[in-house]
C-alpha cells in the first residue's frame, strides 16, 4: 500500500472488550491486550524509576516531571504519551457478531498523567478494506411499513 495512504488511514477506537485480536500467531481479547499493554508500560516506568533512584541519580521520570527554565521558572509536566508507529501494526480482528476475521492495522496509545500516575490505554483499528457502504435505503427496506407495501404489490 502507498505510504501516504498508510499514514492517512482512518482508525477507530476498539471498544468491544470481547473482540479478538490476532497479532502474528498470538490471540488476545481487546480487554486482555489493554491489560497487558497497561501492565508492561507501568512496569517499564517503575523499573526505570527504581533502578535510577537506587543509583542516587535522578530517574528519567523525575527529570520530565517538570521543565526547569531557570531558578524561578519551573513548569510542571502533564502527561507521558507513548504511541506505536503511525503506519500501524499488521493484525486481524474478529468482532463479536461479525462474519469473520478482518485484516487491518492496529495502533496503540498509552497516556500516563505525571501528577496522578494513572495510565490510560487506547487501542485503535483500521481495516485494510473499507467496510461495505450501507445504503440509506437499507433502514427503510427493513421497516415494517416498507414490508407491508412491498407485499401488497
Amino acid at each position: 500500500m502507498d505510504e501516504k495512504v498508510e499514514i492517512n488511514r482512518s482508525y477507530e477506537t476498539l471498544d468491544g472488550d470481547d473482540d479478538v485480536l490476532l497479532l502474528g500467531q498470538a490471540t488476545f481479547t481487546v480487554r486482555r491486550f489493554k491489560e497487558l499493554a497497561y501492565s508492561k508500560f507501568n512496569k517499564i516506568m517503575l523499573q526505570t524509576y527504581v533502578a535510577e533512584t537506587n543509583q542516587r541519580e535522578k530517574s528519567i521520570i523525575q527529570w520530565i516531571q517538570y521543565l526547569s527554565i531557570n531558578e524561578e521558572t519551573k513548569i510542571m509536566g502533564g502527561d507521558i504519551n507513548w504511541k506505536s508507529p503511525p503506519e500501524g501494526i499488521d493484525c486481524q480482528i474478529l468482532k463479536i457478531g461479525s462474519k469473520g476475521w478482518q485484516k487491518g492495522k492496529l495502533q496503540i496509545e498509552l497516556n500516563q498523567t505525571l501528577q496522578s500516575w494513572q495510565t490510560q490505554v487506547c487501542i485503535k483499528f483500521s481495516p485494510d478494506e473499507p467496510p461495505e457502504k450501507k445504503s440509506p435505503l437499507d433502514d427503510i427496506r427493513q421497516s415494517e411499513e416498507y414490508k407491508k407495501l412491498s407485499n401488497n404489490k
